[in-house]
């Protein structure tokens, strides 16, 4: 008989070896798995962010037009005319659009439209000029 160990099966402190080295090969996995989950969520909450900011400096560059035509008719009543590409504020990009025509009776209609990024919000008011 020969006193050589066997080979073919692990002594039992090896084999602790192999089931730790299994268990941090699975934990990193996972932790990997979630920190992979939260920057996805992350990243898509920061999109929905930057798309609702952009709505909404639309919105108000649309307002920002219709208070210039205002102004425009405020100082002419006869204005009826477009202000284009007007940019709020200078050198951001971002732009409105207003024009006045007459409308139906004795009423004007203003439309403006306010752009930023790649979103555009119109809005139409109608002023009576018998008020």
């Amino acid at each position: 008989m020969s006193s050589t160990p066997n080979r073919h099966r692990p002594s039992n402190q090896q084999s602790r070896k192999g089931l730790a080295l299994l268990l941090c090969l699975f934990v990193m996995v996972l932790t990997s798995l979630v920190l992979v989950g939260i920057t996805e969520s992350l990243t898509s909450r920061q999109a929905s962010y930057r798309n609702t900011n952009a709505y909404e400096k639309a919105l108000y560059l649309a307002g920002a037009g219709i208070h210039h035509g205002i102004t425009e008719l405020n100082s002419d009543p006869t204005w009826r005319g477009t202000l284009s590409n007007v940019e709020l504020p200078a050198g951001s990009g971002d732009t409105y659009s207003v024009s006045a025509a007459d409308g139906t009776g004795d009423t004007i209609v203003l439309s403006a439209e306010g752009s930023s990024e790649s979103v555009v919000r119109r809005l139409e008011v109608t002023i009576n000029t018998n008020g």
